[in-house]
């Protein structure tokens, strides 16, 4: 458990939130909260699948995940990940605990952890991130933190009808320089 006594920073939405190691349940929950509340695949713009729910029942190899709670409710309300050995990070919160502060609570814990070398072992240089272009909040999120853009691109989805959706993806890029600042 991680939370801000620890990184002995301040909290920016006033909600005390920790990070937990994720565990199998807490990724079951995530699975099932966004299936039934729809909320990933309509940010992809595409149908919940069988294949795209298997796609998802199973936490990424090589990503180390924490799951964010709330802390006195003992509430999972989504999860920040890091993928070590590409310095790429994750985050979802779930849509109903948004706009509360709890993402960028969460993804300052992360960053904390991630140049402070408390994940690898490493104090590292950097830590990237990829958001969907229209994805705002999350754009938005990246930047307050001092994520510089790097990159435009874009990736196709296969969807439902065999057809192929393209997406527009932006990539960030924080170095630890710009990060001790903040």
């Amino acid at each position: 458990m991680i939370d801000f006594k620890d990184a002995g920073i301040k909290p920016l939405s006033g909600l005390e939130i920790e990070l937990r190691n994720m565990t199998g349940v807490d990724w079951s929950n995530y699975v099932l909260h966004v299936v039934k509340a729809d909320e990933l695949f309509t940010q992809y713009g595409c149908e919940p699948t069988e294949e795209l729910i298997e796609c998802i029942n199973t936490m990424t190899p090589n990503v180390i995940y924490y799951s964010v709670y709330l802390k006195q409710e003992n509430i999972m309300v989504g999860y920040v990940g890091v993928t070590p050995k590409t310095s790429n990070l994750e985050f979802y919160i779930f849509q109903e605990f948004r706009k509360m502060g709890i993402g960028t609570d969460a993804l300052n814990l992360l960053i904390w952890l991630w140049f402070t070398g408390q994940i690898t072992g490493d104090r590292e240089a950097k830590i990237e991130a990829e958001t969907l272009s229209q994805n705002l909040a999350s754009v938005r999120l990246l930047e307050k933190f001092g994520f510089q853009k790097e990159a435009v691109g874009l990736r196709m989805i296969l969807s439902e009808d065999a057809n192929y959706q393209t997406i527009s993806l932006n990539s960030y890029v924080l170095k630890s320089d710009v990060a001790d600042k903040m």
